[in-house]
């Protein structure tokens, strides 16, 4: 039955809890039927996360890499305090971040004076700037 088949398509869709039917396909009774769906638990696996970080020593850059290594976090890192303390220890610890996020096809792209964008695998970012 074509309901059944939109039963399970719609069961499908993460975070849907409630679909509606037109007119156009119930025609039962003159009501509209509606069909209950309970968020699937996939649903949690394709939220993303967006965190801000400071990078003060080796300590935040291990957070970092937790965070490349879920592969649902995009990290925005103010690497100033770093760079003021030690810039050989800043070198050392972007280059363990960008090595990380080559290991799970992610990337890292230097924003603004101070500030590195750390992104997994399943996001593009362009690096083109936007022309007028």
């Amino acid at each position: 039955m074509v309901f059944d088949k939109i039963k399970k398509f719609a069961e499908k869709l993460a975070g849907t809890t409630r679909i509606s039917y037109d007119d156009e396909f119930t025609e039962f009774n003159g009501a509209e039927e509606i069909i209950e769906v309970k968020p699937s638990a996939e649903k949690e696996k394709f939220k993303v996360y967006i965190k801000y970080m400071h990078i003060e020593d080796s300590s935040d850059v291990k957070k970092i890499l937790d965070y490349v290594r879920e592969g649902n976090f995009i990290v925005l890192a103010n690497y100033k305090k770093l760079k003021d303390k030690d810039s050989v220890e800043l070198r050392r610890s972007i280059d363990k971040i960008k090595r990380t996020c080559e290991a799970v096809n992610g990337d890292v792209v230097g924003l603004e004076e101070y500030f590195i964008l750390i992104y997994p695998g399943f996001a593009t970012i362009s690096k083109e700037e936007i022309s007028k």
